[in-house]
């Protein structure tokens, strides 16, 4: 059997006790992995360089899922009222093996707090509350808490026409779930934007001068019809490479 390329996923955390940290993560994510051809590769949130370099020589592509919010601190912002902040050791991490994946072009792909991170990383902003953004049009981009039957809100993004994005999907337009309630104000270095909501917000990043750096807002590896999974065979098969 041909060898599976290695997709290193970063974990989200909680803690539950003052001495406790426990990782989490939904199994959409390993299992999208799994689907698409790929070998899951949990990754331990560490502060020792040594042990981030075997991470990055050993994986053949990154994966940052969901979680809480960054410290609006990285982008010169005082945190806003509504912004939880992740994981202060997850956020560092994120960071740093994003940073050594863009050095040696090992394929990454970013999803929703992973988007916004890879953002970031690259000198970026983001809008710390969306509802407080002025717009002609602003459409709920998470669910309505009192919407127990969907934690999903649902919109259209369209997909730039010469992106890689638009190359992955082969759509203008796609539907959407939407979880978030920060979203990319200025763009990082070296970074496009491939898809927008309608209310025009940044809805996919990319870097088109690596094998494959792509951040989207929304959930594909919650999405099992077409073409959400075309993304992560997408990245996996350019991680195979």
């Amino acid at each position: 059997m041909a060898r599976r390329p290695v997709i290193g996923i970063s974990l989200d955390t909680q803690t539950p006790g003052q001495q406790q940290r426990v990782y989490e993560l939904p199994s959409t994510y390993a299992l999208a992995v799994e689907k698409a051809g790929g070998l899951p590769m949990l990754l331990h949130h560490t502060t020792d360089p040594d042990l981030r370099e075997a991470y990055i020589n050993t994986i053949d592509g990154l994966l940052i899922p969901g979680g809480a919010d960054l410290d609006p601190a990285l982008y010169g912002q005082p945190p806003h009222s509504r912004t939880r902040l992740v994981d202060s050791l997850r956020q560092d991490f994120d960071l740093v093996m994003l940073a050594l994946a863009a050095q040696r072009n090992i394929p990454a792909l970013g999803i929703c707090f992973g988007c916004q991170a890879m953002n970031v990383q690259r000198g970026g902003s983001l809008h710390q509350y969306i509802p407080d953004v002025s717009r002609s049009m602003i459409l709920a981009h998470a669910a309505n808490p009192n919407n127990t039957a969907d934690k999903n809100a649902w919109h259209a993004v369209a997909i730039a026409p010469q992106s890689r994005l638009h190359v992955i999907l082969n759509r203008d337009e796609v539907q959407v779930n939407s979880r978030h309630r920060q979203a990319i104000d200025r763009l990082g270095t070296g970074l496009s934007a491939s898809a927008m909501s309608p209310d025009g917000l940044v809805e996919a990043i990319e870097d088109d001068s690596l094998k494959f750096w792509l951040g989207v807002q929304w959930h594909p590896e919650a999405l099992a019809d077409p073409p959400h999974p075309e993304l992560f065979r997408a990245f996996v098969d350019v991680a195979a490479s």
